[in-house]
Order: structure tokens, then sequence, then C-alpha cells
């Protein structure tokens, strides 16, 4: 074993390590099913794509931090076994603007995707798509060059060339989207084209393409005077086009949809799913024991990826061994997991705040409660001055309902629900405020004020 790194460097790898952007490597992979009311992602999502005769389009959701994009990785690690030709993408790193997005930045962005991960030399109804419509396209991609002139890579660059353009320039992306709802029957006709062109293409021994776009959950709902938002023009009105690809298809969806009065409509066009929070207390206020140990967990296996002895010394310092104490103490790391609410991201803020304030290891107590106070204060400015009734009544009886204000509660995250199945194996659906607003002295009031009527 080399010799321990100095403690500045150390501190500086554990705070990469557990950078919340960033999905953990495979070997961190913590399963937490049994905490999330029995959600597993090859269950939930993977299992239809198999058993189905014919394609599938499945919407797929929970709260921001959750560790969606985390299981989606799983989904495609199962399906590569299972035989099938995945392609996965974050349409937020290079096509989608999240901020201004519609249906046609999505179909052209599973389009670029698509081309570029099968490279068809032959018969590409894409390019030939692409080729038909040059003279309308090629300002956009801004260039002179003429199409048949390209290489094949040259040729499939252009995709990328525009869908870039789209993100960087919003007059561009209007243009774009006329030309493609103009087209879209022609786009979509040689999508699904070059789809069975590409399944023919693959080895004897797959089974099919399955699409999966990540990351349309972070897409911002915009209005216009007399028409539908785009999350129900996206979702809704193209739902055919968005579920009518010659592939299983897997999609991403704003978690806004799935809590309010379209999730019915939702459910009719395509199968949902929503990933749960992780339980780490009971519905009696006590602690959940495994879901704080899976929390727990999955900050023992981020620590040992960098130095395995350091789970050793974890909690506090161990006589013998030369390796620092992460934590000095038990009680510190638990605190963090129960503040975290069962929020993976959340979890992993608190650790890096703690950080912050953490000049040499040990992490102690003093440092992860300047954490939690920093992250507290940033729950309480979040909080609307008429929201704090509703949070305590919602906290008092442990539900939410299918208003706006609960929405806005929980899209915030202020608001957590968790999920469970009791002995009888029935579901069952409960509502918590977030642990950091708990200890917040007006929600105090507020909820002593309501337990009091």
């Amino acid at each position: 074993m080399c010799e321990v790194v100095v403690d500045l460097d150390l501190l500086s790898e554990i705070y990469s390590s557990f950078d919340p952007s960033q999905p953990p490597l495979k070997k961190a992979y913590v399963d937490c099913q049994y905490v999330r009311g029995d959600w597993e992602v090859t269950r939930e999502l993977g299992r239809k794509i198999p058993r189905s005769k014919q394609p599938t389009c499945q919407l797929y959701t929970g709260y921001r931090g959750v560790g969606k994009s985390t299981e989606l990785l799983r989904l495609k690690d199962y399906l590569e076994e299972q035989k099938y030709f995945v392609v996965y993408f974050a349409a937020d790193d290079e096509d989608i603007e999240p901020q201004d997005a519609d249906y046609a930045d999505i179909l052209f962005a599973c389009t670029r995707h698509l081309v570029e991960a099968i490279k068809l030399k032959e018969h590409n109804p894409l390019l030939n798509w692409m080729k038909d419509r040059w003279e309308s396209l090629k300002d956009i991609a801004l260039t002179e060059v003429a199409f048949d002139g390209l290489s094949l890579e040259g040729q499939i660059s252009q995709f990328a060339k525009i869908t870039t353009n789209l993100r960087a320039t919003p007059d561009k992306r209007r243009e774009l989207r006329k030309k493609i709802n103009t087209n879209t029957p022609s786009l979509v006709e040689a999508l699904n084209d070059f789809i069975k062109e590409a399944q023919n293409s693959l080895p004897a021994d797959s089974r099919g393409i399955v699409l999966i776009v990540d990351n349309l959950d972070r897409i911002v709902e915009t209005r216009e005077a007399g028409k539908p938002s785009n999350y129900d023009e996206i979702y809704l009105n193209r739902s055919e086009m968005l579920g009518g690809l010659a592939c299983h298809v897997v999609y991403t969806v704003p978690i806004a949809m799935m809590y309010s009065g379209r999730a019915s409509q939702l459910a009719n066009d395509y199968y949902t799913n929503v990933l749960p929070m992780i339980m780490i207390r009971n519905p009696d206020g006590t602690e959940n024991e495994r879901g704080i140990d899976k929390m727990r967990e999955l900050i023992c296996r981020r620590i040992d990826l960098i130095e395995p002895n350091l789970l050793q010394t974890l909690e506090g310092k161990v006589d013998g061994l030369d390796f620092p104490p992460v934590f000095d103490n038990g009680e510190t790391l638990k605190n963090l997991c129960l503040m975290s609410g069962g929020h993976v991201r959340n979890l992993m803020q608190l650790i890096q705040k703690a950080i912050d304030w953490t000049d040499e290891l040990p992490i102690t107590e003093e440092a992860a409660k300047r954490a939690i106070e920093e992250a507290r204060q940033i729950y309480r400015l979040s909080v609307q001055d008429k929201e704090w009734e509703i949070l305590a009544r919602a906290c008092h009886v442990q539900q939410a309902y299918n208003n706006d204000d609960h929405l806005d509660l929980l899209l915030k995250r202020c608001l957590l629900e968790y999920r469970y199945y009791d002995k009888k194996k029935k579901l069952h659906i409960w509502y918590k405020v977030h642990p950091l607003i708990e200890g917040i002295p007006r929600f105090k009031d507020e909820l002593a004020r309501v337990r009091a009527l």
C-alpha cells in the first residue's frame, strides 16, 4: 500500500468524490430498493422491454438529485446484458436548452444521437432526409458546404452542428422548429426507416435498439397566451410521435407533469414511473435504521474508492492505524444523513459544505452543524409567507393535496414524499417536511399552532 496521502490532498479527494453533479462510478452504486418502496430499475423499467413484442415508450421522473441518472445508467447496463443496443444521452449536455425547449428540439436530438451511434454506410434514410432539405437547413448549420461533397462522418456531423447552434442561438432555434414542425411526419418516417435499417445492421443476436433520453425533467415550463404549455405540447399533444418510434424509448419527464391533473392522461399514453426518495424516518417519527444504513453506505462506497483503509477510521480515530479519521464520530455522520431527508444530492452537498469548514480531517460535529445551518438558511428563504401554514398542515396530517400550493412545495423539496409497503404488501405514500425546515423557528411555531387547533 502506498503511503498515506497528506490530509490536504485527502480532503480534496474526498470532496471531489461527493460531487453532486456527477453520477457515482459503478463500484459506488448502492441498492436502495428496500427503502424506496421496493423500487428497482430493472423491474420497474427494464423488464417491460424484453417482454414486449412491440416497441414500448416509458416516462420516468423523480425529484431532482434523487438518483434518476444513476438508475438509468444501471438500466443501460442491464439492457446491454440482454443484447440490446442502447443509445443513452443527457439531453441538456449538448442538445436541449432547458429554459426554452420544445418537441422539435427533442425529436432532432434523438435523430442526432441515433445517426451518430449507428453509422449506416449504405442506405441511410436520415442522411437522405437531410440531403433533401439541405438548402433550407445549411444556414442553421452555419456552413455553405454542399452536402453531397461531405464524407459520411462529415454528413453525420451536420446534425451535431445544428443542435449546437440551436442551443446557442434562440433565433435559429425558432427557425429550425418551424422547419421541423412542417416536416415532422417525414422526419419521423425517416427516423423509423433508419431504425429498421440500423437494427438489420446489428449483430445477429441483437434484440434491437433502445433509446434513453435523460435530463428532460430539467425542462422549464413555458406558456404563451392562447397556446398549450410546452409541457403539454411535448408530452400530451405529441404523444403519438414520442411513442411512435420503431424502437423502445425511455424519456425522462418533469416531475410537475406527474404531480398534476395531467398524470392520468400521461398514464393513458405511456408507461409512467416515479423514483421514490430514500426513507430515513418512519411515519411515526422514529429513525428508519435501514434507510440510514443505506445513506451511510453511499458515503462508504465513495470513501472506499479513495482509500479502503479509511473505512476503518470512518467514524473516528482507531489506535494502531496511521489513517486519519474521516468523521470525528458516528453521530456527526448520522446527523448529516438525517438532515438530508434521504435525498442523495442533499447529502452530497452537506458533506461538501462540511468539508468547506474543515482544515484537516476529521470532519467535525461543528463543521457538520455549520453546513446544516447554511443549507437550512437556503430552505428558509425558499418558503413564502403563506406556505408556512401549508407546510405545517401537511406535516401534521402527513399528506399533500393535488393543488398548486402543495406542488410548488414538492418541487422545491420543502415537502418530501416517501413510499413503503407494509407486511400485507399494501403501498403507503406519506409526506414529511424536509428535516432542515423542521429546525426553523417559524415552522416550529406554525406547527404548534396547527396541532393546537
